[in-house]
């Protein structure tokens, strides 16, 4: 490890000067510049994926060339994964959008059926709460979702940006101790030691619950899409992959993921949703009992309780992506307030 001189830094003059031209910059170029930090963003999260198979090959090479391989093959195994899913799941998202206003118009009738019983409206439910909610969710999926799919086919001309991105990593991690020493440079230096230890914890603490969820959401993608499709479901890849994203949701993220299977296999028979419903259950309880408790131990250490709040608090903030994004920053925020109390003067 390259050992740096320690300096002062920038003044505070320069670190004004430095704002002032930051600010002025982003006025003028504010959508370039935020191309060019998620470009910057995606390389670093590309560099930390391979850090971990960087280490291992610099044991038998040297570090240019170890960095090279394992951008390669951690690009080269990315790319030939979306080109081999990419198709099926393109084509499956557009039958689900096809046969989602059906689903939804089978659920307003069966809502009109069930609006009439006694019981119901003896609990003095809004009748017209839920015919609102599908007819919010048709309005959603005939706008939203052809856009979206349309945006995800024109975004195939901004490739060539997207090869960018391993050539950055490739820098970054040939030469991460440099560019971690020039960004210290902006950290005063009676705070810097402080500061240092304290994003090295969030890094640990971050990486420990990503590279678990991680691995948790690929497996229960993998044996759900697995399960749906032994049983002859339609959009089998696709519903497997809602129900791995919705991982990164606890406790509240299988039910969401779980919403989409039933309405799908429901109109095909209580056979199918039988099956599908017990594959969903049985993948859930496979996670819980034996992925996460291997793969999870240790990555929060938060009472249920408390994972519930950082939920809801997230929901209100972002919604979906707060919901998602809620955990991972508590815990980085958690170790750096761990470190800074620990090192208090």
């Amino acid at each position: 490890m390259t050992a740096w001189p320690a300096r002062r830094g920038l003044s505070r003059g320069g670190r004004w000067a430095v704002g002032i031209g930051a600010a002025v910059a982003l006025g003028l170029w504010g959508k370039a510049l935020v191309q060019l930090a998620v470009q910057i963003v995606l390389s670093c999260l590309l560099c930390a994926l391979a850090l971990p198979l960087c280490r291992r090959l610099e044991k038998r090479m040297k570090r240019p060339a170890a960095a090279l391989l394992s951008v390669a093959g951690l690009t080269a195994t990315a790319l030939g994964t979306v080109a081999l899913l990419m198709p099926p799941l393109i084509s499956q998202i557009t039958l689900i959008v096809n046969q989602a206003p059906r689903f939804l118009g089978w659920l307003r009738l069966l809502w009109q059926d069930i609006s009439r019983w006694e019981w119901v409206r003896a609990l003095g439910l809004d009748q017209n709460g839920p015919e609102q909610w599908i007819a919010q969710a048709s309005q959603w999926i005939a706008g939203s979702l052809p856009a979206l799919l349309s945006a995800l086919a024109a975004g195939a001309d901004s490739l060539s940006r997207a090869f960018l991105t391993p050539v950055l990593s490739y820098y970054f991690l040939r030469d991460r101790e440099m560019f971690t020493y020039r960004l210290s440079l902006w950290i005063p230096l009676r705070h810097r030691r402080r500061a240092l230890t304290a994003l090295g914890a969030m890094r640990r603490e971050a990486g420990c619950y990503v590279h678990g969820q991680m691995l948790v959401s690929l497996a229960v993608a993998v044996m759900t899409a697995a399960g749906l499709l032994i049983c002859g479901i339609p959009a089998w890849l696709a519903l497997g992959l809602i129900m791995g994203l919705c991982e990164w949701i606890p406790y509240v993220g299988p039910l969401i993921g779980g919403v989409p299977i039933v309405l799908f296999s429901l109109p095909m028979g209580i056979s199918s949703l039988l099956w599908a419903l017990g594959i969903t259950v049985a993948v859930q309880q496979i996670e819980g009992y034996f992925l996460s408790p291997r793969l999870m131990a240790g990555a929060t250490g938060l009472h249920p309780a408390a994972v519930l709040v950082l939920l809801s608090a997230g929901g209100l903030l972002l919604g979906l992506p707060g919901m998602m994004a809620a955990i991972p920053a508590f815990v980085c925020l958690r170790g750096a307030a761990r470190v800074l109390y620990d090192t208090r003067t």
